[in-house]
């Protein structure tokens, strides 16, 4: 045991302890090289796969402006430049009618989650699909059905938490003629050495995953793990596997200045700083919901952004997200620094609601 990091161990038994959290695994890197890890848990190796979900969104994010960096991709871009379905989108005004929004969606309206979207993967027309291709539909085929019912409103007009990713996703693409799991493959988890790490589903040898309730208590589940209409759906805002070891890697890159530890340029400095930049201005944003960790952020593209600095050296501009199933990513560009904590219960807020940033506080005061 580090004697440095004494009490955020200790912090960390005692959630678990106290809570019930049948796994929780937290590791934080500093320019490059891991200076805390602590993994709680009854047989916990460090090499459990997880469901990411929606830390699966930073990745994507990441994914896609490296599209724009070569300038295959712009922010301005129209959806429906793309993918010619988005131009059906609709949504009902106040008057009952119709009207036609779909040439106005645009690609930074997929990365603010202000295009119109809900993230109702129940809806008739995507459970039909799913149904009729016998759950073999792929992401492309479902972009069609997400406009078969209306926006919720016009795109760039509020912000709504979606599947806005997800149709991200689509984009990346037809922009690369590959397969979104393969072209992430290629640009980020082969070259970071994330071994462990895919969207295609190809090898679902996950960990049980858990579930909270109201009542605080957390019992294993069976069914409900991948929150995707089909298997073959690659979810950009929800569908990532990985390991706490392989996401580092990742984040690491991130928080010094978009190059990994091998020397790969993962984006460059510019990208991280407009990843960063307050895209949220006029609109409300339900920090409840979409960035749990509370009403000190914004939100960049795909991404929560601290918008004032902590008493205890968190400084505007750290960034990051969190996933269904409590997995959380921090990443701090200033001090060079990434944290990393790895669970496996959904509805975790019922039991953890800011923990994850009262972890990070003490491994700050640690240092």
């Amino acid at each position: 045991m580090n004697e440095k990091f004494v009490k955020v161990e200790e912090y960390i038994k005692q959630l678990k302890d106290s809570i019930g959290i049948p796994y929780i695994d937290v590791v934080c890197c500093k320019n490059h090289e891991v200076i805390f890890r602590y993994i709680a848990g009854d047989h916990a190796t460090g090499k459990e796969q997880l469901y990411m979900y929606s830390c699966s969104k930073v990745i994507t994010a990441i994914a896609a402006l490296r599209l724009v960096e070569m300038g295959k991709l712009s922010l301005d871009d129209k959806v429906c430049d793309y993918l010619p379905e988005i131009e059906s989108a609709f949504f009902v005004n106040e008057e009952g009618e119709k009207e036609c929004v779909g040439e106005q969606m645009t690609i930074q309206h997929l990365f603010t989650m202000t295009a119109g979207f809900t993230y109702d993967l129940q809806a008739p027309p995507i459970l039909a699909l799913a149904k009729e291709s016998g759950g073999k539909a792929v992401l492309r085929d479902f972009i069609a059905k997400f406009v078969e019912t209306p926006l919720s409103f016009k795109p760039g007009s509020r912000f709504q938490y979606s599947i806005c990713h997800d149709v991200l996703a689509a984009v990346i693409e037809v922009v690369t003629g590959k397969k979104f799991s393969q072209y992430v493959k290629e640009v980020i988890f082969e070259p970071l050495g994330m071994e462990h790490s895919y969207f295609d589903n190809s090898d679902p040898q996950v960990e049980d995953i858990y579930m909270a309730y109201e009542n605080g208590a957390i019992k294993k589940i069976d069914e409900g793990k991948i929150l995707l209409p089909t298997r073959a759906y690659e979810s950009g805002g929800g569908g990532l596997v990985s390991t706490v070891e392989d996401y580092l890697r990742f984040a690491d890159a991130l928080a010094c200045k978009g190059m990994a530890k091998n020397g790969y340029r993962l984006v460059k400095e510019e990208t991280l700083q407009l990843l960063t930049s307050k895209q949220i201005t006029g609109l409300s944003v339900n920090n409840g919901f979409t960035c749990v960790q509370g009403d000190d952020y914004n939100y960049g593209l795909g991404v929560r952004v601290r918008q004032k600095p902590t008493a205890w050296g968190l400084e505007e501009g750290e960034f990051g997200w969190d996933g269904a199933a409590g997995s959380y990513v921090m990443i701090d560009p200033h001090k060079e620094l990434a944290v990393f904590i790895g669970m496996h219960i959904r509805e975790w807020p019922f039991v953890f609601t800011g923990k994850h940033l009262e972890i990070v506080e003490k491994i700050y005061k640690a240092l």
